[in-house]
């Protein structure tokens, strides 16, 4: 078995970017089950709004998550969906 020696500072990077991880993912699960359980009559993109806003209403989007949602070209710089 291994040991590493990391720095306090390191390990918080690995934390925080753990946490930015699982949110982008979980953003990306909700905007999948839209996509595959949402009808005709229901506005996808409006939907797909409402997972985001609700996600930035309780405080999940941090910077990271931001950085990764525009880089996969899922939301803009203004947080609306593409």
């Amino acid at each position: 078995m291994k040991k590493f020696i990391v720095k306090k500072e390191q390990l918080n990077e690995y934390v925080e970017t753990k946490k930015a991880d699982k949110v982008f993912y979980e953003i990306l699960g909700a905007l999948h089950e839209n996509m595959k359980n949402l009808n005709e009559n229901v506005s996808l993109k409006g939907a797909n709004q409402t997972v985001i806003d609700n996600y930035e209403r309780k405080g999940l989007i941090t910077s990271r998550v931001n950085e990764m949602l525009i880089k996969y070209n899922i939301v803009d710089e203004k947080r609306e969906i593409i």
